[in-house]
């Protein structure tokens, strides 16, 4: 799955998003691992810039709900939450076509307040996921990861 995914341009994981389905609510409980996708210079930059940007560690998701989520980071007492998320279900800002879309709010740090994570579903154990930057020349500009269902 992830080795096909890394296959692709950034313009063919945008084609693949536009295909998928939105992650039902139900669906989206539970502890997700993420994974960087796309090509080579995405991933590996990607790590280094979400860690710049204030989650060093990052490891995945957990939605506790099917509206609220929270980043888990890994450290040396294993993973620890941190930077809640509102989930809801909106038109994606990729293609207009509904997602459940991750949002931190208007209070949270620089540059969290402006980032949107959209997830929609490739199979029961793999979300395609957007993120977006509501800045100009990145708002965009969706970067891919996936995140792959805790056992």
């Amino acid at each position: 799955m992830l080795d096909d995914l890394n296959a692709l341009s950034l313009t063919q994981l945008h084609a693949r998003y536009a295909e998928l389905p939105a992650v039902a609510p139900q669906a989206r409980l539970g502890s997700w691992r993420a994974a960087f996708v796309g090509p080579w210079w995405l991933r590996l930059s990607a790590g280094s810039s979400v860690a710049l940007s204030g989650l060093p560690g990052w490891y995945g998701k957990r939605f506790s709900t099917p509206e609220a989520a929270v980043n888990l980071l890994r450290c040396s007492a294993g993973l620890r939450e941190a930077l809640p998320m509102a989930c809801s279900e909106q038109a994606s800002w990729l293609d207009g076509k509904p997602c459940a879309a991750l949002s931190y709010g208007a209070a949270t740090r620089l540059p969290w307040r402006w980032v949107r994570d959209e997830l929609r579903q490739l199979d029961e154990q793999h979300c395609l996921c957007l993120t977006f930057v509501d800045l100009p020349l990145l708002c965009r500009i969706g970067f891919p990861f996936v995140l792959v269902r805790g056992r």
